[in-house]
């Protein structure tokens, strides 16, 4: 019996699911650390690599949503459009 073919294909062809990019910061081994600690980054965060990298990339993200969010209040934006801002 062979395989059987198109199991696990996907029930919606047209819909193709990509994640917002993430802006990854370029980070030389000599450069300091952007933890802000004042040491190299070679000495503080690298042992844990590009995943130290994309926390960072994701808090950012989050700050500027929450910004974001902020002004629209100020705004008088009302709180349902608020909701879903990604950018």
């Amino acid at each position: 019996m062979g395989k059987k073919k198109g199991y696990g294909r996907v029930i919606w062809p047209g819909f193709s699911y990509k994640p917002a990019p993430r802006h990854l910061v370029k980070v030389g081994r000599n450069d300091p650390c952007p933890c802000g600690s004042g040491r190299k980054y070679k000495e503080c965060h690298e042992s844990e690599g590009d995943a130290f990298l994309e926390r960072l990339a994701l808090e950012e993200q989050k700050r500027r949503i929450r910004e974001r969010r902020e002004q629209l209040k100020r705004e008088g934006v009302p709180w349902y459009k608020r909701l879903f801002l990604r950018r």
